[in-house]
């Protein structure tokens, strides 16, 4: 039997144990324009919003923007924007249905609408999901020579990047008067919210110079540090939201029970009450930064590489061999812990209980490769600082020179195997051709491990030598347990 689809006419016939929006969406008011409608957004900062209106703070709906495709808008309008977001606990789903989402635009379908959006008074907050690429760097900056940047600085009319709609968008809102707004950065980038203001003044002092002054005066651009994890939504998803809710959802989304969201507090207008929903306004959001980083982003990187050479599809199946969990654990608490300063608001020790406990989860499994995607470019801020403080600070970091050798034979086996999805392959793979794949130097070369002092610190190279050849020597679970 066909089901009904998911939309406000259907809501009464869903089980009722599923959690429904308290609001009419007619009441709400559009105050947050979104760039980025995947999943992350739809089970992260969509839902903070929905917590809100559901509190009654009714000037926070959302009008998404795609940038891209139309895919999410076409599955979305027929379902009045509403979809389900399922919780998927170790032992049970929760369900809910989030009405946050008020329309979706294209940008490419209607450029204009979406800079009468952000020129709009009731617009007091812009934020953004757009992933890395979407902020167009290369070593750290704006790169000019990219095709859609150079689009960009060409004209504006019709925008091709973020930027561009930003800056069309400011220059319009500049002309109504003095009508502040903040942009909000809330992808995992350091210093998000300094990299949308570098894009925007880099158009702007190509097309609108005399705009600066009232951007400099009426707009904040801030960042934010967010953490959950949001797999691809499947078929297999979607039959299980339908037997649950009893009616028909194409772009349900699912997440795991934990959900954090640091916002620096800079914000210019109106700022909405997210701490009220679980959200945490912070003046420095850095350090909240690096503590993901170097225990949840690193962890995440270690297990990835010693589970792959374990044999491992998925990385709670790594946290299941005891020595792979207890090395992670052990790395984390006496290699990292010490050499990082930690926010009075977190417990470090319960934070990597609680980290290590998210990655059990095996109903929202971690495919060890897919972690260890781009692991040149991730080990680089994940490991890399954590190994020059402690040396510094006169400790041996010995779990991080064996984290880095088995890194090496993960590079190596997954290169071998054709598993390797790294920008570096082609490079490593001219190494280990010539023979240089045991010289763990070149690898770490390549991951510009140079630029950093643990390089030409001689101990700890040698160390990390030493472990790779013992690695080399016997799988690395025995490697484990005769070294640590």
């Amino acid at each position: 039997m066909k089901l009904e689809r998911l939309k406000v006419t259907s809501l009464s016939k869903i089980n009722s144990v599923v959690r429904m929006p308290g609001y009419d969406a007619c009441d709400l008011t559009p105050g947050i324009v979104h760039f980025g409608t995947g999943n992350f957004h739809r089970a992260h900062q969509a839902v903070y919003c929905d917590t809100l209106l559901n509190q009654g703070d009714t000037q926070w709906g959302i009008t998404g923007v795609s940038l891209r495709s139309s895919t999410m808008r076409d599955k979305l309008a027929p379902q009045d924007h509403l979809y389900t977001l399922a919780v998927l606990g170790e032992q049970e789903t929760d369900y809910r249905i989030i009405g946050s989402m008020l329309t979706l635009l294209v940008g490419p379908e209607d450029p204009e609408a979406v800079i009468e959006l952000l020129a709009k008074q009731q617009t007091q907050l812009v934020t953004t999901t757009i992933t890395e690429k979407g902020y167009y760097l290369k070593d750290g900056i704006i790169d000019v020579e990219c095709a859609d940047i150079a689009h960009d600085l060409e004209s504006i009319m019709l925008p091709k990047t973020t930027y561009g709609y930003l800056a069309a968008g400011l220059i319009k809102r500049s002309l109504l008067g003095d009508l502040p707004i903040t942009v909000l950065c809330c992808d995992n980038m350091n210093g998000g919210g300094e990299c949308l203001k570098e894009g925007v003044r880099l158009l702007l002092a190509e097309h609108s110079p005399e705009t600066l002054p009232w951007v400099e005066a009426n707009v904040a651009f801030s960042a934010s540090m967010v953490d959950r994890v949001t797999p691809a939504t499947d078929n297999t998803l979607k039959d299980k939201v339908a037997q649950a809710l009893g009616v028909a959802d194409v772009a349900p989304v699912a997440t795991e029970p934990f959900s954090q969201w640091i916002i620096e507090d800079k914000f210019a207008g109106t700022r909405p009450a997210f701490d009220k929903a679980g959200a945490l306004f912070v003046e420095d959001i850095a350090p909240f930064e690096r503590v993901k980083l170097r225990f949840l982003n690193a962890g995440h990187s270690m297990l990835a590489a010693l589970g792959y050479l374990a044999g491992d599809r998925f990385i709670h199946e790594s946290l299941q061999r005891s020595s792979l969990a207890r090395f992670t654990e052990q790395a984390l608490k006496k290699d990292v812990m010490p050499v990082t300063l930690v926010p009075e608001v977190i417990n470090a020790e319960t934070y990597i209980a609680q980290v290590l406990a998210r990655f059990r989860n095996a109903n929202l499994p971690y495919a060890a490769l897919q972690v260890g995607t781009d692991s040149s470019q991730k080990i680089q801020q994940r490991w890399f600082p954590s190994i020059d403080d402690a040396l510094e600070q006169g400790r041996d970091a010995r779990y991080l020179a064996f984290a880095l050798a088995a890194w090496g034979h993960f590079i190596h086996k997954a290169l071998v195997k054709d598993d390797l999805n790294d920008p570096l392959k082609a490079d490593f793979a001219r190494c280990a051709s010539s023979g240089q794949s045991s010289d763990m130097k070149v690898f770490l070369t390549l991951a510009g491990a140079n630029k950093f002092r643990f390089f030409a610190h001689q101990e700890f190279m040698a160390s990390v030598h030493r472990y790779h050849c013992v690695i080399s020597d016997m799988d690395v679970e025995l490697a484990i347990e005769h070294n640590f």
